[in-house]
């Protein structure tokens, strides 16, 4: 009997032994379950953060820099004319993204066309050395018909500011750029642009630059030198000097092309560097087939100078000059058609007017001073924005002639009394009177 009541003792003890374990065993799981949910979830999120390709965001993708080359190198072709050229990519993507902003339909899918894989990054203003910069200017009497929506995008994302002006002339609108340019870009726009009574708005980037070479050349070295123009023909250009064993100067010589990195001063944790490649051939033909790829190729091959025992040693001639860019010209060539188009141009999430906007001009300048000291350099981008044309219908008349006798009178409009009446059998005669009309 005793023997009995062990051994169902033993076997009560193992079944309450099992159904804890079973049940520490099912808890385990489902507190696995629930951290991989919440682990999935804050991936999903994550995904969801990072998914729109067109918010500004500081830090770019291996893709989205090579898009950013791409870009950058695009215009660079399409204005190959033989001629000293300057331009801001960067200044182009602000602007293209605060039109992007308003438009709708074709016209939003061509300019996503042409950005959606690319970033525009944040940078922080420095007083006297980087200015970045977005204004919307909006005719006063078109206020209200700028969508709330628009306006809190532009502020939010891209810190535009929003000014409302008479356009009796451009002065205010070009005394901001000259501001946001640190004084190197003046009377950008004309008074006829603004004062054009369709003109509604305008969309405006401006950027500027003043750094310092971070190893910078002597005003005692720079001499005149040989430079042989594309035709063949040879100058005596200012030319600076420097021998230098550095790592803020880099370098790259194949036997195609060769190349200086050079950087200018870090001001608040933002560095610059400049670089110069100079092919064998032909520079034009050279920038016909020049890509993102042959940029790669010379960055990643670059040495920094003090790798060389002797270090480097660098001529190159200073350069000052400014450009105006055939931006829309350009952007039509990339496939941005729409929104010049006075008709079918939708900008419906920027105005409510019921006439609408379409981008008249796109206007883009730039300015460069390579000098001894470092570089000197401002772009603007301009987007105009003006009333769409009324659309007119196609009119189709009652012809009513009146070639053979009639009957007329006249009478009270408002009452119907007749004044006088009668009947017309023979007008005057073209030979009678035809004097009198000379």
């Amino acid at each position: 009997m005793k023997i009995k009541i062990i051994f169902l003792l033993l076997i009560l003890i193992l079944v309450i032994i099992s159904t804890i374990l079973g049940v520490l065993y099912m808890k385990k799981n489902n507190t696995n379950n629930e951290t991989n949910t919440v682990s999935n979830s804050s991936n999903v999120s994550t995904n969801s953060t990072n998914s729109n390709t067109n918010t500004v965001i500081p830090e770019n993708s291996n893709a989205d820099i090579e898009a950013n080359k791409e870009f950058a190198i695009k215009f660079l072709k399409m204005e190959n004319d033989k001629k000293n050229i300057i331009y801001s990519p960067l200044s182009i993507k602000y602007a293209l993204s605060l039109l992007n902003e308003g438009a709708n339909g074709k016209t939003k899918e061509e300019i996503e066309n042409v950005i959606e894989d690319l970033t525009v990054s944040r940078y922080k203003n420095i007083e006297d050395v980087l200015s970045l910069a977005n204004s919307i200017y909006i005719r006063d009497t078109y206020s209200k018909s700028v969508k709330e929506e628009y306006i809190s995008t532009v502020l939010e994302k891209y810190d535009a500011e929003i000014k409302f002006d008479a356009f009796e002339n451009a002065k205010n609108v070009n005394a901001w750029i000259e501001d946001k340019t640190m004084g190197q870009i003046k009377n950008m726009l004309k008074d006829g642009l603004v004062q054009n009574p369709n003109m509604e708005m305008l969309l405006i980037n401006a950027l500027a630059i003043d750094m310092e070479w971070d190893s910078p050349f002597k005003d005692s070295s720079t001499h005149g030198g040989k430079f042989t123009l594309e035709n063949g023909k040879e100058i005596e250009a200012t030319t600076m000097h420097k021998e230098a064993s550095t790592d803020s100067i880099s370098y790259y010589k194949d036997d195609d092309v060769i190349s200086v990195t050079m950087d200018l001063e870090e001001y608040e944790d933002t560095q610059l560097e400049f670089m110069a490649i100079m092919p064998n051939e032909n520079i034009s033909k050279y920038i016909e087939k020049f890509s993102a790829d042959e940029l790669d190729k010379i960055t990643k091959g670059s040495e920094f100078s003090n790798k060389n025992k002797d270090g480097v040693n660098i001529y190159i001639p200073k350069f000052s000059f400014q450009y105006d860019l055939s931006l829309k010209d350009d952007l039509m060539k990339i496939g941005i058609l729409e929104a010049f188009d006075d008709v079918n141009a939708d900008f419906t999430d920027m105005t409510n007017n019921p006439k609408g906007l379409y981008v008249s001009e796109a206007l883009h300048k730039a300015n460069i001073d390579f000098s001894e000291k470092g570089v000197k350099a401002a772009a603007v981008t301009v987007m105009v924005m003006m009333d769409k044309a009324m659309v007119m219908e196609e009119k189709h008349p009652e012809e009513l002639r009146f070639d053979k006798p009639f009957l007329y009178l006249i009478r009270d409009k408002e009452n119907g009394e007749i004044w006088f009446i009668g009947a017309v059998y023979e007008p005057n005669l073209w030979e009678n009177d035809k004097d009198d009309y000379k």
